[in-house]
């Protein structure tokens, strides 16, 4: 019987994965879920904190375990995080378990076609809009993965795919063949490991992997400490 890496998100949420950074640091929030935060370190790693605060995408905030105080506001923020999808000027990125939405600007077919590709591990400057919203800058390509692993609530389940929302932009996952998710699902956050290799992103059936995948937008790749983003 075919199973799926997912996990419903409970309150013991952090028990799964836990904050990323156990020290206290600063940063910017580049993402919201029900029940915790993606926040960028100076680095531009990525760290989910679980947490009952809900400062606005740009606020610069000082990080003490679950306890999330904002100091200010950033203009921009660097990012280090994996490519999930691209949908017409929104680019879906993945790190340290969350889902992010940045806009990447024009539409036009040049432009699609250099762009970076599922599975690129990538960094990146993003400015922050007064709306909250994450525009990118050029991207630089870093690595490349074939599976990241990402937390985020479901707005629809259907025949073969599942909808997630990232900062209110829904993204459709497609599932392997053979699996059909319950309609009970919409409405909870939930965690499973994507499979890359293909192009776009699919929920990997093989749950032994479902919580214990290194995602390369963690902070493998720099410190966790110090303030995140710029003025």
């Amino acid at each position: 019987m075919k199973k799926l890496a997912l996990f419903a998100a409970v309150a013991g949420a952090a028990a799964i994965f836990p904050t990323a950074a156990s020290a206290a640091f600063n940063g910017v929030v580049v993402g919201k879920s029900p029940g915790s935060l993606a926040i960028a370190s100076k680095s531009g790693a990525i760290h989910t904190v679980f947490t009952r605060a809900h400062p606005n995408v740009g606020a610069r905030v000082r990080v003490n375990g679950s306890a999330v105080r904002v100091i200010g506001r950033a203009h921009s923020v660097r990012i280090h995080a994996v490519v999930v999808r691209r949908a017409g000027s929104t680019m879906f990125l993945a790190g340290g378990h969350s889902l992010l939405a940045v806009q990447t600007g024009r539409r036009l077919a040049s432009v699609a076609q250099t762009s970076p590709t599922t599975g690129a591990v990538v960094n990146t400057t993003a400015q922050i809009t007064p709306s909250s919203q994450l525009t990118a800058g050029s991207m630089q390509v870093v690595g490349q993965t074939s599976t990241v692993t990402i937390q985020a609530p479901v707005t629809a389940v259907g025949p073969g795919f599942i909808t997630v929302t990232v900062n209110g932009t829904p993204l459709t996952i497609a599932l392997p063949a053979g699996i059909q998710l319950p309609a009970s699902l919409v409405g909870q956050s939930v965690t499973l490991t994507l499979n890359l290799a293909g192009g776009q992103p699919v929920a990997n059936e093989d749950d032994e992997q479902g919580d214990n995948n290194d995602d390369q937008g963690d902070d493998d790749h720099g410190g966790g400490g110090g303030g995140g983003g710029d003025d």
